[in-house]
């Protein structure tokens, strides 16, 4: 797998944006801005709380679980250089799903008011936010179909592929609890997936952690989603902020930024 794929490129840029810009016109490293942590299992939100912050994360993972009647399944993933609650941007006052750290996760937590202010400032911001937000909604829609057609265990591979992409080399730390409750499927199930995939070398199994032995191996047993989601991606349309909100804010930025 191509490591500079568009998913990352676009999270590098945006976490290094992040470390230099500014929102309502204050640093990054001003009281306006604090550092967050969650351990392992510990709830980002819950579906239907407030948005009052955006959260963007600088390690470890976290799980977007859509709920449904009957339990909860993946709808999304994020790690360093994405951003929980993204939603705000386009107006939602409401998570419409659970944000679980499947990891140790920190962050930086910018208040809601900050960061829309901050994109009106900023076109360069406003970018980088924009394109990440299309490829969370390209990737979201290629889950449903990756859930709808595809194996446990090639879902188990394109989700380690997708884990290894956003943390690097690392052990991923999981417990095949965890996956179940990411897939909606039972603990029993999961177990069998990692054993076959353990079996063709392609990972090796520890107690609450997977290490990857064999990367290409283990794309050959992906259903290969993980491209699709990046393929999509990049050719997905930018949206555009409105324009009344762009026009009436002084931007900071050149537009050829």
């Amino acid at each position: 797998m191509d490591r500079a794929t568009p998913r990352m490129s676009i999270s590098a840029r945006l976490h290094r944006l992040l470390s230099e810009a500014t929102l309502e016109g204050v640093s990054l490293t001003s009281p306006a801005m604090r550092t967050s942590e969650w351990k392992r299992g510990q709830l980002l939100h819950r579906a239907g709380d407030a948005v009052a912050e955006l959260h963007f994360v600088t390690e470890g993972l976290v799980a977007i679980l859509g709920r449904a009647r009957g339990g909860a399944a993946e709808a999304g993933l994020v790690g360093p250089g994405g951003v929980v609650g993204y939603q705000a941007m386009f107006g939602a006052a409401e998570t419409r799903a659970d944000a679980v750290a499947l990891t140790s996760v920190i962050a930086m937590s910018a208040p809601r008011n900050a960061v829309l202010q901050g994109l009106q400032r900023s076109a360069t911001l406003r970018r980088e936010l924009f394109d990440y937000a299309a490829q969370r909604i390209a990737e979201t829609e290629q889950l449903c179909v990756c859930a709808s057609l595809h194996s446990i265990e090639q879902r188990l591979a394109r989700w380690l592929l997708q884990a290894a992409a956003l943390l690097g080399p690392r052990p991923v730390e999981m417990t095949h609890q965890q996956f179940a409750s990411i897939f909606g499927v039972r603990r029993a199930s999961v177990t069998t997936s990692l054993h076959l995939l353990e079996g063709e070398m392609a990972i090796r199994c520890l107690r609450g952690r997977i290490e990857i032995r064999d990367l290409p191996r283990l794309e050959a047993l992906s259903c290969g989603c993980e491209a699709a989601q990046l393929s999509a991606a990049a050719g997905a349309r930018r949206p555009q902020p409105p324009q009344t909100a762009c026009s009436s804010a002084s931007s900071t930025d050149s537009p050829r930024d």
